[in-house]
């Protein structure tokens, strides 16, 4: 209900007990503390804050909800991991759909009760994880939504995934994604192209994992920002996932290209970088990055 301050600094919040009335799962009214309908839920003054979106995730496949099981062994880069997971996938599709459920669980145990999931679209799993996890959204939808991203985990044209790319674009996803352009599909214009064109045809959002940090990074996003304002339907519907090289950039260039994000309408999808990276967070902001 306030603030209590010091020598004004703020060093308590006050709080009261309200009666909060929620129609439709929106909050119609907050009155004082003086519930009359018999059907009242009694919250026992616990702190009631907004829910959390947890919007980069994986709920496709998971070990959670299983036995443990030990890391597996990094060998070979990124192609390295998509030969060892190409060999994971057939038995983890057979328990997936109770794995993301739990995983859901999970979120929501903690205050999360929406999520932007990316789902493995590639010549392994085919749609088979996609089908998986909407199924599994299903069962949960009360009380947990999500958008999904058709993700080629293994490439575009590493691996053949284009097709599977192209039918899961019509089924109901939200994002057209990608991973690493250069160093998983060896070129950055063929990749984005057919991803900015698949997500054309079909109304569609883009939201690309980027890890790399160096020049072929930066060059990803520049030549994305390029095909956004070629094609403004997509501003305010384009996301880089991690996007690590920003970390990499003088403090001149991370301003400018924030400020072209800015006014290509794309977001970044921000995570916790790898070593001793830093995000320029402070510099998206001050451009109104999203």
């Amino acid at each position: 209900t306030g603030f209590e301050y010091d020598d004004n600094e703020i060093i308590h919040t006050r709080t009261g007990l309200f009666c909060v009335t929620i129609n439709d799962g929106k909050i119609k009214d907050v009155t004082i503390n003086n519930p009359t309908d018999p059907k009242a839920i009694d919250a026992k003054g616990l702190l009631m804050l907004p829910a959390f979106r947890d919007m980069h995730i994986h709920l496709d496949k998971t070990f959670y909800g299983g036995d443990w099981q030990a890391i597996r062994n990094r060998t070979g880069g990124v192609k390295g991991m998509i030969e060892l997971e190409q060999q994971l996938l057939p038995e983890m599709l057979k328990t997936s759909t109770n794995r993301a459920e739990k995983l859901i669980e999970l979120l929501q145990s903690k205050g999360t009760s929406y999520a932007r999931s990316h789902v493995n679209i590639e010549p392994t799993s085919k749609l088979q994880s996609l089908k998986n996890l909407q199924t599994a959204l299903e069962n949960k939808r009360n009380g947990f939504e999500a958008e999904l991203v058709a993700f080629p985990q293994h490439g575009i044209f590493y691996t053949d995934s284009a097709p599977y790319l192209k039918e899961a674009a019509t089924m109901d996803i939200d994002f057209i994604g990608g991973v690493d352009p250069y160093s998983v599909d060896g070129t950055i214009e063929k990749t984005i192209d057919f991803i900015v064109q698949l997500a054309l045809d079909n109304n569609k959002g883009i939201d690309i994992h980027l890890h790399e940090t160096g020049e072929s990074g930066l060059k990803t996003v520049e030549y994305l920002i390029k095909r956004v304002n070629e094609n403004p339907v997509l501003k305010n519907k384009t996301y880089l996932s991690h996007c690590f090289v920003l970390g990499k950039l003088a403090p001149s260039k991370q301003e400018a290209i924030a400020e072209q994000l800015n006014s290509a309408g794309i977001g970044i999808v921000s995570t916790v970088p790898f070593g001793r990276l830093i995000m320029p967070i402070p510099a998206l902001y001050k451009h109104n990055v999203t």
